[in-house]
């Protein structure tokens, strides 16, 4: 059997160049789909990043249809017992919220803005919230105070010490209005986001809008998203499915998940194009191998060699090309995905603005996962599987003394 693929490795570099010119072309389709795929992997995982430690958490649970008409009149109670099994699911993280819509005023100035109760401590581990103070304190467990996004404290012209006017709806139809002392000023990447956030600790919420032990939502975080299916059969086997419903954050943005497979979708149009070339170079090779060879092969059959392994040695070629042109590509592509893996690319001027409207840190991140490693190496020895048909059709449809006399 040695034998055999010594006469292959032989084979191939009777014709040097279009050996070299083939594998090379293999070598850099896999560097470039390998980098390509990276970084559009890299940039759907930061936008999930993004989307779900900035506020939404990888789930969240609320009550039975919450999610179609969010309001205070479907907030949930969520009992101890149940709260406390959540808890002791691993590598999760809870926070649990009271927020709606409300106007907040300031002397002559009115807005409208999302009011959330948190658990200060909760809400930080989840989001981080804490690092986006950018004046003043931050809350406490059973702070009378708020934090008030910049941009709507510019809007009001409010600043620290001042006093805040929330009106709004509570549990029930119960009119909410409250004031409150600004303790702190806190500042959102995103426009939007820093246009209409107001923070007030749990109890003061559940005070306000007489909630009572309400909540409208409990966001939960993951110390790794690999855990997620895990972690929702738990939860979804604790909570009672009739009076609460737990969803995905992919079930709560299906925007963002859209977003996602338009862009991957024409990622992978963009790999395919790249491998239809590789495909005919590849092809290409096996036509002119097989061509150059047909006496060659006649002789060589006629002194008794049999079809099958004259087959066997041309398929042995086609595999080492393949064989060189992945591990070439893998070998130059893995150091670059490793450096912009610690070292992702900063955006800036317009791009990056743009960027931080939505709420995602203007950077390119890298993914680096065996998955699709694996896959662009599955794909350039199907093709050049599907490639070997062309000798297999030519050699056993050979006629020895017509390919002898040619």
């Amino acid at each position: 059997m040695f034998e055999y693929f010594k006469l292959a490795w032989r084979n191939l570099w009777r014709n040097r160049r279009r050996t070299i010119i083939t594998v090379t072309s293999v070598l850099f389709a896999v560097f470039f789909s390998l980098v390509m795929r990276a970084f559009q992997l890299g940039s759907y995982e930061n936008m999930v990043i993004n989307t779900v430690h900035s506020h939404s958490g990888y789930f969240q649970i609320h009550a039975k249809g919450y999610q179609d008409n969010p309001g205070m009149n479907n907030a949930m109670q969520l009992s101890d017992n149940d709260l406390s099994a959540i808890k002791n699911i691993p590598g999760l993280t809870i926070a649990r919220r009271a927020e709606s819509f409300v106007l907040v005023s300031y002397n002559s100035r009115t807005r409208g803005a999302l009011l959330t109760g948190i658990v200060p401590e909760n809400e930080d581990q989840l989001t981080g919230l804490k690092k986006r103070l950018i004046q003043g304190n931050f809350l406490t467990a059973n702070d009378n105070g708020v934090l008030v996004s910049s941009k709507l404290a510019d809007l009001l012209g409010i600043a620290l010490g001042d006093s805040l006017v929330v009106l709004g709806q509570g549990f029930q139809g119960v009119s909410a209005a409250g004031i409150f002392p600004v303790t702190g000023i806190i500042k959102f990447p995103s426009p939007e986001l820093d246009k209409q956030m107001i923070f007030i600790s749990l109890p003061a919420a559940q005070e306000l809008f007489s909630l009572e032990n309400r909540l409208t939502s409990a966001a939960i975080n993951l110390d790794d998203n690999k855990l997620m299916p895990e972690a929702l059969a738990q939860c979804k086997a604790i909570m009672d499915t009739s009076k609460y419903e737990v969803l995905t954050w992919e079930e709560m943005m299906p925007e963002i998940v859209q977003q996602i497979e338009g862009d991957n979708a024409s990622g992978l149009i963009m790999l395919g194009i790249l491998y239809m070339i590789v495909a005919f170079g590849i092809f290409g090779t096996v036509l002119m191998m097989t061509a150059e060879r047909r006496r060659e092969s006649g002789v060589l059959i006629a002194l008794g060699m049999k079809k099958r392994l004259l087959l066997f040695i041309q398929i042995v070629e086609m595999q080492i090309i393949g064989i060189i042109g992945i591990a070439g590509g893998m070998l130059f592509a893995t150091p670059l995905i490793y450096y912009y893996l610690y070292h992702p690319i900063r955006m800036t001027g317009d791009m990056a603005k743009a960027m931080l409207e939505f709420g995602f840190e203007p950077i390119m991140p890298v993914y680096l996962g065996w998955d699709y490693y694996l896959s662009q190496a599955l794909v350039i020895f199907s093709i050049v599987i599907i490639a070997t048909l062309i000798p297999a059709f030519s050699i056993f449809k050979l006629t020895v003394i017509k390919a002898i006399r040619k």
